[in-house]
C-alpha cells in the first residue's frame, strides 16, 4: 500500500509524507534490526558444527546489520531533510 500510494502521487499533496515515509523506514529497520540479531546467534551456534556454514552465517550477519544500519540512516535523513 505503500508504493501504490506513492506511486498515485500523495506525497506531493499531504505534508506529513515525510513522516509517515520515515516512520515505514524507522519501523522496517526495527524488523531488520530483530532479524539481524538472530542471525548472529545462528552464526554463533553454527561456529563450532561445519566451518563452511559458519563463514556463510559470518557474512549473513554482517550484511544483515549493515542493512538494519542503512535502513535507520535512511529513517533519520528523511524526517531531517
Amino acid at each position: 500500500m505503500f508504493l501504490l500510494s506513492y506511486l498515485l502521487g500523495f506525497y506531493k499533496r499531504f505534508a506529513s509524507w515525510r513522516v509517515l515515509d520515515s516512520l515505514y523506514h524507522g519501523t522496517t529497520g526495527i524488523l531488520y534490526m530483530s532479524a539481524a540479531v538472530l542471525q548472529a546467534h545462528a552464526t554463533i551456534i553454527s561456529e563450532s558444527e561445519n566451518i563452511n556454514n559458519y563463514y556463510i552465517n559470518t557474512a549473513a550477519s554482517f550484511f544483515a546489520f549493515l542493512t538494519t544500519l542503512l535502513y535507520i540512516l535512511h529513517a533519520f535523513s528523511i524526517y531531517y531533510h
